[in-house]
């Protein structure tokens, strides 16, 4: 079985971890993205492994306030308190990717240039799906994300019976500017969504909400914990060649 060498480091105050197979070959990069309270290294389904075998030269970091930039205050908060911000983690992270590789990835040995994708669980999957709108990735990839911000946030406000105060309605007045489902047009690349029929945190029907023709959905008989096949699904859909 092919090395593959895994690189740590910190860029600009953000924790990365790279992972690729260790040849001289040039390579396409893939943001790799964690869920909610998850950090770059802890996939259960070791999805960098999988995609450096792939031939993607995988760049895993960790979303602000999430694995080495966790601050004890956020983590002080009750689960329910924590998800209010979900959305401010998406989009800074998305944010974070594309800077990131605009300033420096590009330039890494071994980087085909210009050739980048995305793929995520749960929240990671969410970013995904956000970056496509603000960068122009080849594809990308949700597994068991939400693409709704918006119709997202007011099922979380009923689930956890958040105030309907100043901040709960500033952030939706946010998400309505930065909504991948109200703002479909922005999407740049073809998508890959999964969701699980029997998923109580992010229900299929908020999947579903992305209408677009650069969006294929799958659902599967699952929970919100993913399963292999999904993953398998979804490598299939980052190696097919354009037509």
């Amino acid at each position: 079985m092919q090395t593959i060498l895994v690189k740590k480091f910190t860029v600009d105050g953000i924790p990365l971890s790279i992972y690729e197979r260790n040849t001289d070959e040039a390579k396409p990069v893939i943001f790799s993205f964690h869920g909610f309270d998850g950090y770059k290294d802890g996939d259960f389904f070791k999805r960098e492994d999988a995609l450096a075998r792939l031939g993607f030269i995988v760049v895993g970091l960790d979303s602000i306030l999430h694995g080495e930039r966790r601050i004890e205050p956020f983590e002080a908060m009750p689960y329910s308190e924590k998800m209010k911000d979900i959305h401010e983690v998406i989009i800074q992270s998305a944010i974070d990717a594309k800077r990131l590789y605009e300033k420096y990835i590009q330039y890494f040995d071994r980087v085909i240039s210009n050739e980048v994708y995305a793929m995520g669980v749960s929240m990671g999957g969410a970013i995904s799906i956000y970056l496509s709108t603000i960068f122009n990735l080849k594809k990308a990839v949700s597994i068991v994300g939400s693409p709704s911000m918006v119709d997202f946030y007011q099922y979380k406000k009923n689930q956890y019976n958040w105030a309907d105060d100043f901040y709960y309605q500033s952030n939706l007045a946010y998400l309505e500017a930065h909504d991948p489902v109200i703002h479909k047009d922005l999407i740049r690349c073809p998508l890959f969504l999964t969701g699980g029929r029997q998923d109580d945190v992010i229900p299929v029907e908020m999947v579903l909400k992305l209408n677009s023709p650069l969006a294929t959905i799958k659902l599967y008989d699952t929970p919100h914990m993913p399963n292999q096949q999904q993953f398998d699904d979804a490598y299939a859909f980052l190696l097919q060649k354009d037509v």
